[in-house]
C-alpha cells in the first residue's frame, strides 16, 4: 500500500508581511468605523459590530484567533524536531492554543465576571511565576531567538495586560476608547505576528 505525501512552500516573509498587512486593515477599518459613529454619523451597529476589536465573534477575533494558532503549529513542530527541552517547546505550543481558544471562547472575559478584580491582576502573577519555570529554557535560546521572544512577549502581553489596565475604567461609548483598543488590539496581533515569524525561526536551528 502507497503512502501519499504533501508537502507545501511557505515563504516567511511574504506570509509575515500579508498577515501585517491584514492586521493593519483591520485596525484602520476600527478607527474608521469609530471615529465617525462618534464623530459625524451613527454607523449601523451590525457594521461596527463585524470589525470592532473590543467584541467577540467577528472578524478580527477570528484573525487574532488565527494568528496564535500560527505560532501554536510552528512551535509544536519545533517540539517534534527537537531533543532538548521537549516538555518546555510543548508547554509553550499548548499556552498559544490555549490563547487561540480564548480569543473565540471569551475564557478571561468569562472568569473576570467571577473575581472581584480585574483578570490581568491573577494573570500578571501566573506570567510571572511561569517565566520562573522557563528560566533555563530562556537561557538556552540563542541571543537571537531569546531577544526577538522577549521583544514578542513585551509587545503582545504590553497590549493584552499594560493598555488593558489603562482603558478598564474609560467610558466605552467614545472615541477614545476605540483608539484604545485599536492600540491595545493592535499589538496583541502585532505581537502575535512577531512570535509566529519567531517560531518559524526556530525551525532553522532545528535544521541546521
Amino acid at each position: 500500500m502507497s503512502v501519499i505525501t504533501y508537502s507545501f512552500i511557505l515563504k516567511p516573509k511574504r506570509y509575515l508581511v500579508s498577515l501585517l498587512a491584514i492586521v493593519c486593515i483591520l485596525v484602520a477599518c476600527h478607527l474608521v468605523l469609530g471615529y465617525i459613529n462618534y464623530n459625524i454619523v451613527e454607523v449601523p451597529w451590525l457594521l461596527t459590530q463585524l470589525f470592532h476589536l473590543d467584541e467577540e465573534n467577528n472578524i478580527p477575533t477570528w484573525f487574532s484567533s488565527f494568528l496564535l494558532l500560527n505560532v501554536t503549529f510552528f512551535l509544536f513542530l519545533k517540539f517534534q524536531s527537537t531533543s532538548v527541552f521537549k516538555t518546555h517547546w510543548l508547554l509553550v505550543s499548548l499556552g498559544f492554543l490555549i490563547l487561540s481558544l480564548d480569543e473565540v471562547a471569551g475564557l478571561h472575559e468569562t472568569f473576570n465576571t467571577a473575581i472581584d478584580i480585574s483578570w490581568v491582576y491573577p494573570a500578571a502573577a501566573l506570567l510571572f511565576v511561569i517565566g520562573l519555570f522557563f528560566v533555563p529554557f530562556a537561557l538556552s535560546l540563542s541571543k537571537f531567538l531569546f531577544s526577538g521572544f522577549l521583544l514578542s512577549a513585551l509587545v503582545f502581553f504590553g497590549g493584552a495586560i499594560g493598555v488593558e489596565l489603562v482603558s478598564e475604567d474609560m467610558d466605552e461609548e467614545t472615541f477614545a476608547y476605540i483608539v484604545a483598543t485599536a492600540i491595545e488590539e493592535g499589538m496583541e496581533m502585532i505581537g502575535a505576528c512577531m512570535f509566529m515569524f519567531m517560531s518559524q525561526n526556530t525551525l532553522k536551528d532545528s535544521a541546521a
